[in-house]
């Protein structure tokens, strides 16, 4: 089963109308997305922080652990 996510500008009517079309087929059924974890909320922290320059680059283990402490 595949997952599809639709973003779309909900005071359209058409987008509406043919959101509603499509869910009318009974090919799709609706649901919320599941809630993050709290692992999964770190690491897209973590990753929000390494695109926007905030993170550290270590060349080797050692520069990791003087880093850390």
């Amino acid at each position: 089963m595949a997952t599809i996510t639709l973003t779309y500008d909900a005071r359209s009517s058409l987008a509406q109308k043919a959101l509603d079309f499509l869910l009318s087929l009974g090919l799709f059924k609706t649901g919320t997305a599941p809630a993050m974890s709290a692992a999964e909320k770190k690491t897209r922290k973590a990753i929000k922080e390494i695109q926007s320059g905030k993170g550290i680059v270590c060349h080797s283990f050692e520069e990791y652990l003087k880093a850390v402490q």
